[in-house]
């Protein structure tokens, strides 16, 4: 059975530690985007703003679907970066409250990192679709890691009914449609943290024991 400290396992990214190369130009990339949209995504602005020319994006990524399919890595990298800090400090896996943890963490991320929140599950970049590859490895690594988060909780009786994977979709689904609706700027709560706060945990209570 996979540990949830299996499951979370630092996700690679589309460039290795210390190839600033890469990392500069997916940061120009996400910059651009956050700031005007896909119109922003002139492989010649990126690469100049990565202080190189266009040839640089070809040969670091092949082209523009390349560094689209870059960004949406990265975006699951940071995301899978942000949900292990948050579970630092948490306590051991089985207890619910590591699952609120990864529900604000994931709302966190949405919010501070939009450009990278479109890539992954919008169309933030028209006729963009990840390559099956880069798509299967980043949400098994996610959705992989919460499954055996709440699967750790079955286990110890903190939470009963139902599949881990049923769960955890349920989980996802709910601080999904949160963020995705505060990204927004759709959701409508005159105190949204303690809205978000209550939401995440509506879930969790309905499979107390």
């Amino acid at each position: 059975m996979t540990t949830p400290e299996a499951a979370l396992q630092p996700l690679a990214t589309t460039f290795e530690d210390g190839d600033e190369r890469r990392r500069a130009v997916v940061e120009s990339a996400a910059r651009l985007l956050a700031e005007e949209g896909p119109h922003g995504l002139s492989l010649r602005r990126i690469a100049a703003e990565a202080g190189g020319s266009t040839q640089l994006v070809y040969t670091l990524f092949g082209g523009k679907a390349g560094l689209a399919d870059a960004l949406y890595a990265e975006g699951f990298g940071r995301l899978s970066a942000a949900c292990r800090a948050a579970l630092a400090t948490c306590p051991s896996p089985g207890d619910p409250e590591r699952l609120v943890a990864i529900g604000r963490a994931y709302r966190t991320f949405a919010l501070s990192e939009p450009a990278f929140f479109a890539v992954m599950f919008g169309k933030a970049i028209p006729d963009f679709t990840p390559t099956t590859s880069t798509s299967g490895r980043c949400r098994a690594n996610t959705f992989g890691s919460l499954v055996a988060e709440v699967q750790a909780c079955l286990d110890a009786g903190t939470l009963v009914g139902g599949s881990a994977e049923e769960l955890a979709r349920l989980c996802w689904v709910t601080v999904h449609g949160l963020s995705a609706l505060e990204s927004a700027g759709m959701l409508r709560a005159e105190d949204p943290d303690a809205f978000v706060e209550a939401a995440l945990r509506t879930p969790l209570d309905a499979h107390r024991p």
